[in-house]
Formats: structure tokens, sequence, C-alpha cells
């Protein structure tokens, strides 16, 4: 069973690294502000109370990820 937890854990983990890097992308090309994914739904569904923790970890990853590249453009 642990061996499925950590196989499920990396999965995740590479899902959210490739969704941080697609927002970052389309984010840099002006076609939406990561701030609009906090408020993301699924029509008719539910959201669970860890999927908007994740989602507001990922916005704010983002965020973050922004300022970084605000503060090289600025130095350079």
């Amino acid at each position: 069973m642990t061996d499925q937890i950590e196989k499920l854990e990396a999965q995740v983990n590479a899902l959210a690294q490739a969704v941080l890097r697609l927002a970052a992308v389309a984010e840099v090309n002006g076609q939406f502000q990561p701030e609009q994914l906090r408020e993301l739904r699924w029509p008719g569904a539910a959201f669970e109370p860890e999927a908007i923790r994740t989602m507001g970890w990922l916005c704010d990853e983002l965020a973050a990820a922004r300022e970084a590249r605000q503060l090289r453009e600025q130095a350079g």
C-alpha cells in the first residue's frame, strides 16, 4: 500500500508541475491571470476542501514565479 501511495504522490506532483508550467506560459502570453484559478469550479460539482487548498497553493506558486520574473526583468 505504501508503494501505491508514493506512486500516487509522485504522479500528483508531476501533474502539479505540468500545470504550473502551462499556466506560467499562458500568463506570460497574456492569456489569463493565475488568480482566476482560485474561483475555478466545474459546473454542478462540489469542490473538496483539499482541492481548494491545492488550487490556492498553485495560485501562490504562480504569483511567486511572476514576482521572480518581474524582479529579473527589473534587474536586467
